[in-house]
């Protein structure tokens, strides 16, 4: 068991005990901020479940009041969470194995993918191709002149598309970069380790009060990770079609 403070210590315990009278019960991974000696009121405890039955669940439950998510599987659903993480750039459950405690293995199922884990970590993939990188510009700056077309008529929509705007150009100027892609709360974090520039302005385009200052930092991010405040000409690769 990990060493937790209490309540953490005490939920563990009665989360584990009727985890056991759930399911067949093959290896149980303990992960998250709490598991790793951090988080806050609002932190969960994470769990991975491994079983011998055939399905996979999810389940949200409190235990002495401490929130927890289980990820129910198979053990051999996890590679296939591996290898759709790594096509996705996004390493959610190979992190959650190598960063995570063993809390029951008896056939070591859950050590073993523990090793496979840190061999996906410890190998970031590169970055996009060109063709990639434009198609992913050409999609941010649709979205930004669907905000411009918005401001003058109906400010309220403009508004509220533009975090989505600020969102899909932080997203744009992380996924060009070589390496894994961060969680959704972890973009700002990252744009400020590779482009500080653009994560002030992304503060700006969603921090500032007035709409016309907001608005004008948008346009600023826009150009630095784009190259453009909007339209720009460009031609997709062709793709052959199945006739």
């Amino acid at each position: 068991m990990p060493d937790l403070r209490e309540p953490y210590a005490t939920a563990l315990g009665m989360c584990i005990e009727d985890l056991f009278a759930r399911y067949d019960v093959v290896a149980i991974v303990a992960t998250g901020t709490i598991v790793r000696g951090g988080g806050d009121s609002r932190s969960d405890i994470d769990l991975h479940v491994l079983h011998a039955g055939t399905f996979r669940e999810r389940v949200q439950l409190f235990y002495n009041e401490v929130p927890f998510e289980i990820f129910v599987n198979p053990p051999g659903r996890i590679k296939g969470y591996f290898n759709e993480d790594v096509s996705a750039r996004r390493p959610i459950a190979p992190h959650m194995f190598a960063t995570g405690v063993i809390v029951y293995d008896p056939t070591h199922i859950a050590a073993e993918l523990a090793i496979q884990a840190k061999e996906i970590l410890a190998k970031p993939p590169p970055a996009v191709t060109e063709a990639a990188c434009v198609a992913l510009k050409y999609s941010a700056a649709t979205e930004f002149e669907d905000v411009e077309d918005l401001g003058d008529r109906d400010a309220t929509a403009a508004s509220i598309l533009l975090g989505s705007v600020v969102r899909r150009l932080i997203e744009c100027r992380v996924e060009v970069e070589p390496g894994w892609l961060p969680r959704a709360k972890d973009l700002i974090d990252r744009l400020r380790q590779i482009d500080p520039v653009c994560a002030e302005l992304a503060v700006e385009a969603t921090g500032k009060v007035e709409w016309s200052e907001r608005l004008d930092a948008a346009r600023k991010l826009c150009v630095r990770v784009i190259g453009y405040d909007g339209f720009f000409e460009w031609k997709s690769p062709r793709e052959e079609l199945a006739v």
